[in-house]
């Protein structure tokens, strides 16, 4: 649904339902929005005010009437650069206070889709060798899409992979090396050792991450990789 795809790329469910209003009804009246989304009218001018702000309705008078349009979609890429240049200039400052932090371990959880999604890209983004293990082409078989996306990433940046499956079949070629092990450690978890940190994924019944980040804890999952490794035939 378009109104769902507008929230993924920043807008507010409120701005998103409004701007989808205006999109379809193109030139219209607060009362004809409100009746078309659904918000009452005396919420819809804030929502509007904020749309305007960011280049996506224009508004214009008719008489003693106040009339909307709205703006060229390719206006939401500006909207997007903008946020992402501003990221740019505080980001430095954000990941100097992360790494300040005094905590020895941090662990934290992701959930649904879009956690578990978060969780891979930062593989992408530590960029060290990833080792895995009680893997079966989970990330496929729930994310697909992504999942395509995140192997072509993984090529393009030719960061080595090494991973322990449970099961044979279309499992990417482009990887380091792929060794695999009875059905027997088949199971709904997946490990992911990379860097200082330790990616635990629950497939079922619901998508969980649990992040660890730990040289400690990293460094005793890479072990228990290895003993599995030896074992693990080609």
């Amino acid at each position: 649904m378009g109104v769902e795809k507008l929230v993924e790329l920043g807008l507010t469910k409120a701005e998103a339902l409004v701007y989808y209003a205006v999109l379809k009804l193109n030139d219209c009246t607060a009362r004809e929005i409100s009746k078309e989304c659904g918000f009452h009218r005396t919420n819809i001018y804030d929502v509007l005010e904020q749309l305007r702000e960011k280049g996506l309705v224009t508004i214009f008078k008719e008489g003693k009437t106040t009339r909307y349009h709205a703006s060229d979609p390719n206006n939401l890429y500006a909207f997007i650069k903008e946020k992402e240049e501003l990221l740019g200039t505080f980001l430095p400052e954000l990941q100097d206070l992360f790494k300040s932090q005094k905590s020895e371990i941090l662990v934290e959880v992701y959930k649904g889709p879009e956690g578990m999604k978060s969780a891979w890209r930062e593989m992408i983004q530590v960029g060290r060798p990833i080792y895995a293990y009680g893997v079966k082409g989970q990330l496929r078989e729930k994310l697909p899409l992504f999942g395509e996306k995140w192997i072509r990433e993984m090529k393009s940046k030719k960061i080595p992979y090494y991973g322990i499956y449970t099961k044979k079949g279309n499992n990417p070629v482009y990887f380091t090396e792929l060794r695999y092990v009875s059905e027997e450690f088949s199971g709904p978890v997946a490990t992911f050792i990379y860097g200082n940190t330790v990616n635990i994924n629950i497939w079922e019944p619901n998508l969980v991450a649990i992040v660890i980040r730990s040289e400690l804890v990293a460094s005793m999952f890479r072990k228990h990789f290895g003993l599995l490794w030896k074992i693990a035939k080609p």
